[in-house]
Order: structure tokens, then sequence, then C-alpha cells
């Protein structure tokens, strides 16, 4: 069977308009590693994504035996169960009561008979080696070790003619890395598969094709081996060379010939050996002059100035004049009574809607959704009259309204807020304000810690809720629209997203300790910084005095709507 990537494109989530990957054509064969290579930001993952049925191109399509994959923004479902894709962190997707409940799940879209589905679960047990003792226990009373291999051997169980790997070597020390090289060498004797990684050290020496991706277009489709022996492939690309052909580079440069082939220790080995015995260039085979290496400082240079910091001042402001500016804007919002001061803050809402990225307002913008649908039913039921007649009562729904809305201008603002500022930047800003309360023994350091945690909470959800999504759809495999989940697949979504939500919050507290953020003492030697006016950037101090400004504009509003009462 052989996978065909055809004319390619794909566009980024949060913005349609701008292709993550364009134009890109190869093929995989069946029974064969191939590597999907490129620095940070290539379209690596948006590309194994596409082919392997989450993500819709916006152009071309890929093709299974001539059988294209996408149908429309639908995935034909028979080919999904032809395929397999194990996410960066496998053991995530755990999400049953015990290890039994997890093979049963993923082999659940086969429809297999009992023997059959016996005979798989204890194949892949006892290739990952796992005792078959471990069916009956819960997989959140595992290691972390034993989770991945059990996560593994689920997806392995399936039997499926493709395995799609998305940076399998994450988190694994060097001993479970070799074991897992090992173990895909015996995979591929099984299936065809497609691995997408930025561990060129680990996985190119097994592999047997090398697509290199820069900027989402593709650089070369060439044989291993052929890699190996132009290396500028990988240099023009932005990748850096491996440690083992950088160590080749130089040798050669000592005088020391190493072939190309040589990208193990064992190898290389082999090769300085045989120089030393006096062995010719020729018997070893394969050209022995490698361009030289990039430093990895050059390479992180280059990257650098690439990505380049397109933020606006917003994202620059100090996070306590943004504490500020949201205090006062939200105290007004509160104390209105009418339409007029709803209404005079919706400047200010688009003006920092605005400031914001093209990236952060589509994020925004989706986490509004919900909102707008809640005040939608609100306002609907609210002017339902249940007596006799039954009817509807305008009044009470334009209340209804209005006050939703101010609290939606509110949510708007700390998104934005939210955002553009990072939870220690907020913690540390919020402290600063506080200070002087420390006085009288109240529990700043805490009160911080939880405001910048519930405001970074919401988009911290959506991006979860997103990945554990793709999950939920790629062990299901009921051809579901993208971003949809499946209400039997709820119980694979909704664990996980939990499990993973509550260990973000766990880990964020630990990071913030181990940072010093906690620490009692912290702002002693912080220079006198506490309204946040201070300073020179003169962009920075028109934050809060718009805020300020928009907070007088709104206590008028309260006060002539008062008297004209």
């Amino acid at each position: 069977m052989t996978l065909r990537v055809n004319n390619l494109a794909v566009a980024g989530t949060d913005l349609p308009d701008r292709m993550i990957v364009r134009d890109v054509s190869f093929a995989a064969e069946d029974r064969a590693i191939t590597l999907v290579v490129g620095r940070s930001g290539s379209g690596k993952s948006t590309l194994l994504r596409a082919m392997a049925g989450l993500t819709p191109p916006s152009v071309g399509n890929v093709t299974f035996d001539e059988r294209p994959l996408w149908n429309g923004n639908r995935p034909d479902r028979k080919i999904l169960q032809e395929t397999a894709l194990a996410f960066q962190f496998p053991e995530h997707q755990l999400f049953a009561p015990t290890v039994q409940g997890e093979f049963d799940y993923s082999l659940r879209p086969y429809r297999l008979p009992a023997e059959e589905s016996a005979k798989r679960i204890s194949s892949a047990l006892e290739s990952h080696n796992l005792p078959p003792a471990i069916t009956s226990i819960s997989p959140f009373q595992l290691s972390g070790g034993q989770k991945r291999r059990v996560a593994l051997a689920t997806i392995m169980a399936t039997r499926t003619p493709w395995l799609f790997l998305d940076e399998p070597s994450a988190g694994l020390d060097g001993h479970a890395l070799a074991r897992f090289t090992a173990e895909l060498s015996e995979w591929k004797s099984r299936c065809g598969i497609v691995l997408a990684t930025h561990d060129l050290d680990a996985f190119l020496p097994i592999a047997d094709r090398v697509v290199v991706l820069r900027d989402g277009e593709l650089v070369a489709d060439v044989a291993s081996d052929t890699l190996a022996a132009q290396p500028e492939l990988l240099l023009s690309s932005g990748v850096g060379l491996p440690e083992a052909m950088f160590a080749a580079s130089m040798l050669c440069r000592a005088g020391v010939p190493v072939p190309p082939s040589a990208l193990t220790p064992e190898r290389m080995a082999e090769a300085i050996a045989a120089n030393a015995r006096g062995a010719s260039k020729r018997s070893l085979g394969g050209d022995a002059n490698l361009v030289p290496a990039m430093s990895s400082a050059e390479h992180d240079s280059e990257s650098s100035r690439d990505e380049g910091d397109r933020r606006g001042f917003l994202y620059r402001t100090d996070a306590l004049r943004k504490w500020l500016a949201y205090t006062l804007v939200s105290v007004g919002i509160v104390l209105q009574t009418g339409w007029t001061g709803v209404a005079a803050v919706l400047p200010l809402a688009f003006g920092c809607m605005s400031a914001l990225t093209a990236v952060d307002r589509k994020r925004l913008f989706r986490l509004c959704k919900p909102l707008f649908w809640l005040m939608a039913f609100a306002v609907a039921f609210s002017g339902i009259r249940f007596g006799t007649p039954f009817g509807f009562s305008f009044e009470p729904a334009i209340e209804t309204f209005r006050r939703l809305f101010a609290f939606f201008e509110i949510t708007a603002f700390g998104l934005v807020f939210t955002l553009s500022t990072s939870t220690a930047d907020m913690k540390t800003g919020l402290e600063r304000g506080l200070r002087p309360l420390k006085r009288i023994g109240f529990p700043v350091e805490v009160l911080a810690l939880s405001a910048s945690l519930v405001l970074r909470f919401i988009p911290l959800i959506l991006e979860e809720a997103d990945r554990f999504a793709a999950i939920a759809m790629t062990r299901g495999k009921r051809g579901a629209k993208p971003g949809q989940v499946h209400l039997l697949d709820l119980p694979v979504f909704v664990i996980p997203l939990l499990i993973a939500l509550i260990q973000a919050v766990e880990d964020l507290i630990v990071a913030l300790e181990m940072k010093g953020f906690m620490q009692p003492n912290r702002f002693k030697s912080v220079p006198r910084y506490v309204l946040g006016l201070e300073g020179n950037a003169r962009r920075e101090k028109q934050i809060v005095w718009a805020g300020l400004s928009m907070f007088t504009l709104l206590l008028v509003i309260r006060v002539i709507e008062e008297v004209s009462l």
C-alpha cells in the first residue's frame, strides 16, 4: 500500500487565510519508515494531522492506494480504520477504569471476534514487555513509563497498515529511546510508519526516507542515505546537523575519513577503527567530505531572527498597568443601570481587540462564541411567559440581554488581558499593586496567584479541549467533522481533559514556586512602582489613563441616569 500526499495545502486553525503547509507532495511506502523533519513551526505536525484525518486540507488530498482520505471536510471512515496516530505524549489518552478497558475501546471500531481481540491484546502486551495481569489494573496507578507502553500497546493492537507518530521521543530517556527505536524497526515489518520528529540522531539511522520541510514547503524528499551524503539539505532548511553528522564532519576535518552512512556511534567506531588499520576511503564507501555543521548558537539566532517579535505594545505593557485599567473599566461597567454606559465601552473594547495579534484575536472570538450562545438562550428563556396565555415578553428579555452583555464586556476585557499577559506577569503585577496590604497580614501572594490562574484558565481549557478532541477522534474513528466529538466518545475526551487541566495547574504552581514567585520577600528590593504610573513608556501610561477616563465617564453616566430618575 502506498500513501501519497498530492499538492497538499493546509491552513492554520486560528488563521484560515494563512497556509501552514503549502504545495507539498511526496509518497510514503508500506513497510518503511518515513521521517518528516523541519525546525519548529515548519508544519510537521500540521502535515501529519492532515495525513491522519484530523485537519482537512485547503487544497490537495491524501490517498491510500489511490483512495482519497478526505471527502470535503470529512475523512473517509474506512481509511481511518487503516491508520493509527500516536500523539507526542500518548499516555495522556488513557481514560478507562482498567487497562483492559483501554484495549476494548481501541479495538471497538474493528468489531473483532473475542478470540481475535484477546490474541491481539496478548501479543501487544508481550511486545511492550507488559505482564498479562496488568489488564485488570487501573492505568492511573501505573508509572509514567508503564502508561506510555500501555498507550502504545493499545495503538499497536489495532494492527493498522499505517502508523503516524508525532515527536515520539518527547519525555524519553536514553535507555527508553533506544528500546523504542528497536521496536520501531520491528514494527515496520508489519506496517508503514510516518514519523514527525526533530530528533534525527535517534531516528535517521533506522529511517528509509526523509521529507524535509521549511516554512511549510517541501525542501527535500530523499532516501536517508542520500540525506546523509548531502547534509546541506538540512542546513538550508534550518534544521542543523544531527550530532553524528556533526562529529563525522569534524573527524573529516581532522583527517579521519568517515563515510556518510556512519550515523550511529557503533558505525562511526567501525569507520575510525578501519581508518586506523589503514583502510582506504574507498573501502569505507561514500564521500567523506561533509559540509561543516552549523553550531547550535548560529541555528538558534537564525531561528529567533526569522520568528521575530511581531506583537504590539499591549503585550509589552507592564502587567500592573493592565490590572489597574481592567479593574477600573470593570467597576465602571458594573455600576451601569442603562444602555448608555454599556454602549460607551464598546469603542474601547474594539480598540483593545485590534491591539491583539491575529492569532490571539481568533482565539478570543472562539472563546467568546459560547458566551454568545449562552446570552441567546438566556434572553430567549427570560422572555417566555408560562402563564395563561402563553407568550413572549420583550421587556424582561431586553433587560436580561443588557445585564448579560455587560458581563460579556467584562469577560472580553479579561480575555484580552489574559491573552496579552503571561501568568507569571499577571501574578507579579497584582502582587506589586497589593503590596501595601501585606502590612496588615493580607495574603497577597495567594490572592495574586489565584486571580492569575482564574484568568489564565479559560484559554488553557480551550487549548487542552482541542488536543483531547483530536485524541477522541483518532481513537473513535467515527469520521466526524474535525473539532467535533461524538457523543459516544465523550469519556475519552472529558476524563483525560480534566486530568490534564488539574495537572497543568499543579505544574504551574510548582514552577512559580521554583522560580521564587511564592517567596514572601521577593519584592522587597523592587523599586517604587506601585501605581504603575512611573516609567518612561508613554504608550504604557496611556493604558492606565484610558481605564481611568473610561471609569470616570461611566461614573458620570451613572450619576446622570440617577438624577434623571
